[in-house]
Parts: structure tokens; sequence; C-alpha cells
């Protein structure tokens, strides 16, 4: 049974979110359930404890042409650098 007022700060509740069924106090944040991590923020499959200091170099090259390359008008993009 949702709640309707907050037990943190005496706001009125919202209803329930309907992913989770989790309620959450739009004021102070407080929420009647943990909130779970998303499948979206698994880690990367190479922990970066295992990458050398030349292949995080290597990464961080790639990351900024790519981004230097983002910047440019559509038209004068270079094709030959991958895509973010």
């Amino acid at each position: 049974m949702p709640l309707e007022q907050c037990p943190n700060c005496s706001r009125r509740l919202g209803p329930p979110l309907k992913s989770s069924g989790r309620q959450v106090c739009a004021k102070c944040g407080w929420s009647d359930k943990p909130r779970q991590a998303s499948a979206s923020q698994t880690p990367a499959t190479k922990p970066a404890a295992n990458l050398s200091p030349q292949d995080i170099q290597k990464i961080l090259e790639q990351a900024s042409a790519q981004a230097l390359n983002n910047m440019k008008p559509k038209g004068k993009q270079d094709p030959n650098l991958p895509p973010e």
C-alpha cells in the first residue's frame, strides 16, 4: 500500500514509479526501497586496472580525436574516424 506522506519531510508523495514500484519524495529524495543498479551501468569488459598506460593513452587519444571531429560541421567531418 503506497504511503500518503514522506516519513522524512512530510511532503505529499506521488504514486509509485511504474518501472520499479518505488515511491520517491521529490523534495528530499527519500525512497521506500533501495535503488537497484540498471543494466546500463555494467562495468567495462576490460577493467581499467588491467590496462597498461599505453592502452589508456591510446584510448584517450581516440576519444579526443572523435570529440574534435564531432565538433566540426557534418560536411567537414573525417569519415575515417569511427563515431562514438
